[in-house]
């Protein structure tokens, strides 16, 4: 009996957790690419995915990076969307610490903003964020969604994410080896998965008391 409640406990969970996240949000998770050599012998990295929100809100996670390697180690560098006019116009990277708390406040203000630039001219004249250990390390991202308003695009509901990366010293290859976000736009604590909100939390709780009650009254 015993274990026909625990698995009915953990089934009720699975479900309920996959309807609520399937009724509010959710994402396509993040994947990285290396493009081989460019410019200046640096070498090409897209990271991507998407963001689907409540009501039909979405965003993506993307940019265009360079890594290139100086005397001093590996250097970033992040093509400017914001001029251009697309659906990935708001995004934004920094590298950041394992537990540093990101969110509005944070993202802006305390953390190592990816360079940017725009053209080949620019290109060349920027060396790029140096990066302290290539071989483990993390950005965060904030990835807003995109929405045209009398001719403008602006920025809607922004969300907040990270992604732990590895960089090869030999070929430069970039590898993801793990990456949150916070699916429900605030803040995220980087290297840490976030957690069910406390409502979730509350409901499935309730599953679990109902079936206890089943239980005592057979």
């Amino acid at each position: 009996m015993h274990v026909l409640i625990r698995n009915a406990v953990a089934v009720t969970m699975l479900l309920f957790c996959n309807d609520v996240i399937a009724a509010s949000a959710y994402w396509s998770d993040v994947y990285v690419s290396s493009n081989g050599r460019g410019i200046d012998d640096a070498i090409g990295y897209t990271i991507w995915g998407r963001i689907y929100g409540e009501d039909g809100r979405i965003a993506r996670i993307s940019t265009h990076m360079y890594g290139s390697l100086a005397d001093d180690g590996l250097h970033l560098k992040q093509d400017d969307f914001s001029r251009e006019t697309m659906d990935a116009t708001f995004n934004w990277w920094a590298i950041v610490s394992y537990g540093e708390i990101v969110d509005e406040t944070t993202f802006h203000d305390a953390t190592k903003q990816v360079e940017l630039f725009y053209g080949d001219a620019e290109y060349l004249s920027i060396s790029g964020t140096m990066v302290e250990n290539p071989d483990d390390f993390y950005m965060a991202f904030k990835a807003s969604e995109v929405l045209l308003e009398g001719g403008d695009y602006v920025e809607g509901q922004p969300w907040y994410g990270w992604v732990h990366v590895s960089v090869d010293d030999t070929d430069l290859k970039m590898t993801l080896l793990g990456s949150g976000i916070n699916l429900y736009g605030g803040a995220v604590t980087v290297g840490a998965i976030p957690e069910p909100s406390s409502a979730l939390l509350l409901l499935i709780g309730g599953a679990a008391l109902s079936l206890r009650r089943r239980r005592w009254s057979t």
